[in-house]
């Protein structure tokens, strides 16, 4: 995504060419054989189509498109209703209206739901579109074939389209298939070498009746998911339910020369008791558990105040902010960390990639925790 979010470099040219897609002439359909830049109707519904060419001169993304209705509160909204295959994501169907969220989220546990099947899916607004990546893509553009309604569900974005009448033409999807052969773009992956990695689409999290801390730590700690070359993991209590959302990054450092390794870490917390915290972690430290540190802060090489810091154990410096919500934001904006204690020698600096607080901001969303301190 543009300077902050995974996608939007994979979807920035698609909100407008949605538009641009319900509006320019077209030409008649023809499935065998789609053309760079040339649009085309369908003889059944309202759907039209175009392979969008890059500018690297090749075609970037297949996309058909039709005006639809979707769900929201108080009744129903006029939507910008959009199937694409792209060289950045592979196949994804796409929502595009005033009415979508416009916060950064990145929701591994998404789901398309088709004639009541449910795809688990990565969910991701751009702009004032909402996009979904089914993990079994073959097996969405299967259904689609026989499918009566759609419906686009993400409680990390908190979008639920209800029902979308689909009534989509044979010779449509034929046309969006042929397309994506054509061009040679993968409906599963993503084919743009430049593109991120993408997260595994998930099924949603169940409740677990009982769960036993690991060796790791908190139960669910040792089922990580890879962010951006972060370790993701959702934790949970003795009851089973999941009271934290857990995302963190290791550094090793002189493991090429003789002597000890020194061990880094960051990590990023947002937890029903604290709401979003911060740890740092060095092999290096060996600090009194529990002691505060006079300690300053700088996000993207501007000063961010209003928060405590203290060690939480021996190699462990915790910082808890004031405002979770507030912290969230810059970190999301400026991505770089730097931190530095008067007692300590070291400082320490630390990239966090743009879809870390996505993640984190949909992991708590859809378990109902505050990324805001609980308070005392």
């Amino acid at each position: 995504m543009p300077t902050d979010m995974l996608c939007t470099r994979r979807m920035a040219a698609l909100a407008a060419l949605v538009a641009a897609n319900l509006t320019l002439p077209a030409h008649a359909a023809t499935a065998d054989n789609p053309v760079a830049s040339k649009q085309v109707r369908f003889p059944q519904g309202v759907w039209s189509a175009l392979p969008q060419v890059g500018p690297d001169g090749k075609v970037r993304q297949c996309v058909l498109v039709a005006p639809r209705q979707r769900s929201k509160a108080g009744g129903k909204v006029d939507t910008a209703f959009a199937l694409n295959i792209s060289r950045g994501s592979g196949l994804s169907i796409m929502m595009m209206d005033d009415g979508m969220p416009s916060e950064r989220v990145l929701d591994d546990q998404a789901e398309i739901v088709i004639d009541g099947r449910s795809f688990p899916s990565l969910a991701f607004p751009v702009g004032n579109a909402f996009a979904l990546h089914p993990g079994e893509a073959a097996g969405v553009l299967a259904a689609l074939g026989k499918a009566r309604d759609v419906t686009l569900r993400s409680d990390g974005a908190g979008v639920n389209s209800g029902p979308i009448a689909l009534n989509l033409p044979a010779d449509a999807l034929s046309w969006l298939k042929q397309c994506g052969k054509t061009f040679d773009i993968a409906i599963d992956k993503p084919t743009d070498p430049d593109a991120p990695e993408m997260p595994v689409p998930r099924p949603r999290s169940p409740k677990i009746a009982v769960m036993q801390p690991t060796p790791a730590g908190p139960p669910g700690i040792e089922d990580r998911q890879k962010i951006e070359g972060w370790d993701a993991s959702e934790l949970r209590g003795s009851d089973g339910a999941i009271v934290a959302c857990f995302i963190r990054r290791r550094y090793l450092i002189g493991a090429d020369t003789p002597g000890p390794q020194r061990r880094l870490g960051i990590f990023l917390i947002v937890s029903r008791a604290k709401g979003l915290t911060m740890m740092l972690k060095d092999s290096k430290l060996n600090r009194p558990e529990g002691q505060a540190l006079e300690a300053t802060l700088k996000i993207g090489n501007v000063p961010y105040d209003g928060f405590s810091a203290q060690v939480e154990g021996a190699d462990e410096i915790g910082l808890f902010p004031q405002h979770g919500a507030a912290l969230a934001e810059a970190i999301e904006t400026r991505s770089v960390l730097a931190m530095r204690a008067k007692t300590i020698e070291d400082n320490y600096e630390f990239s966090v990639q743009p879809g870390v607080i996505g993640w984190l901001r949909a992991c708590a969303r859809r378990n109902a925790i505050a990324i805001e301190p609980a308070g005392p």
